[in-house]
């Protein structure tokens, strides 16, 4: 195992901390959570306090909410102090949440143990509650002091959700010129007990993070180029929304990976580059559940509900190459009932699948 966490070496924590609130998901990788904990031991004097908690959406209910004020509570936190969280990207939403309304605004920091929060929910600083039904109607900006990736925390994650969040990675590569299919191309097979394979997948995770932040870093409030984070969300969005209310529930990374695919199809329609190594690699890295696709006549109508939309126009982001995108492109009904059914059409008879 990689050296854990060399969070002194790494990460300075805040000089007039007074404690640190560790809350980790349950079942996670026990000798990642032992070097974890010696770690933070050794890294300061303050107090360490340990809390476990099951992660999961369930944690973005607003009934849920007072628990971990609660906890704070019992704790005796103050703004001083510091939570660490250790989970996925619904952690990281509510605990990131609780923690800015808490004495008017608590530090976080995370260590994400999921490949999607690895690469995007943990970073940029949104946080998020679940209200009325509805996903992420309530949340704030509250910028992490640090995100910290170790790709042990994936010893743990079930095969399917680890190669759903190599969507995010395709994504982060194909809107950054920086990583571009230099990125992606050989990457390692996992294999939970290679060294070199452990850290080479942290290096390559950092790599499309630190891509996120570069774009965060510029627009930290969604005003402009952040929003091109979207690529393969009106669709994927659409898509999880369908899928959400059947007996077989797509992943988030599923999802996207279906609008990033779209994504290509409409470049290559306009474009002479040639995408279908980028098209295989997402067949491969994330395979999508052997069922039936929507129709453009069952997505549409969850599409005009996008939060991205505006005036009643569906926006998305338009792809036309490696680093080269259009934000905001308006999707027309009529267009997109033309061009859904041929991109059906051309996976349907691609002979890459």
């Amino acid at each position: 195992m990689n050296p854990p966490l060399q969070i002194a070496a790494f990460h300075s924590w805040p000089s007039d901390m007074d404690a640190i609130f560790w809350i980790h998901e349950e079942g996670l990788d026990d000798n990642c959570l032992e070097a974890y904990r010696k770690a933070l031991q050794e890294s300061t004097s303050v107090p360490l306090n340990i809390f476990v908690a099951t992660g999961g959406e369930k944690m973005k209910s607003w009934d849920h909410l007072p628990s971990l004020l609660q906890s704070f509570s019992q704790h005796r936190l103050s703004r001083h102090s510091v939570v660490l969280t250790t989970g996925g990207g619904a952690m990281s939403d509510a605990v990131g949440f609780a923690a800015s309304i808490w004495k008017r605004g608590m530090r976080v920091a995370h260590v994400p143990t999921t490949a999607l929060a690895m690469v995007d929910a943990a970073w940029g600083g949104k946080t998020a509650f679940n209200y009325d039904g509805k996903k992420n109607q309530l949340g704030t900006f509250h910028a992490p002091l640090f995100v910290h990736i170790d790709a042990c925390w994936l010893n743990t994650l079930p095969e399917r959700h680890r190669r759903s969040g190599l969507a995010e990675v395709a994504k982060h590569a194909m809107l950054d010129p920086i990583l571009g299919w230099n990125h992606l191309k050989d990457w390692p097979d996992w294999s939970p007990t290679d060294q070199d394979v452990l850290r080479t997948w942290t290096d390559r995770m950092k790599d499309s993070a630190e891509a996120k932040r570069r774009i965060v870093e510029e627009d930290p409030f969604e005003t402009g180029r952040r929003a091109t984070l979207n690529l393969g969300h009106t669709i994927g969005h659409a898509v999880e929304a369908h899928f959400s209310a059947t007996d077989a529930p797509w992943l988030h990374g599923e999802a996207v990976a279906l609008g990033l695919r779209f994504a290509i199809f409409m470049a290559s329609e306009s474009s002479s580059d040639d995408f279908q190594p980028l098209k295989d690699w997402l067949q491969r890295q994330v395979p999508l559940p052997s069922v039936v696709w929507p129709s453009a006549n069952e997505l549409w109508p969850i599409m005009t509900h996008d939060k991205k939309n505006s005036l009643g126009e569906v926006r998305e982001v338009h792809w036309k190459g490696w680093g080269d995108v259009v934000w905001p492109q308006i999707l027309e009904k009529d267009a997109f009932k033309a061009t859904w059914p041929a991109f059906l059409r051309s996976e349907m008879e691609s002979p890459h699948l």
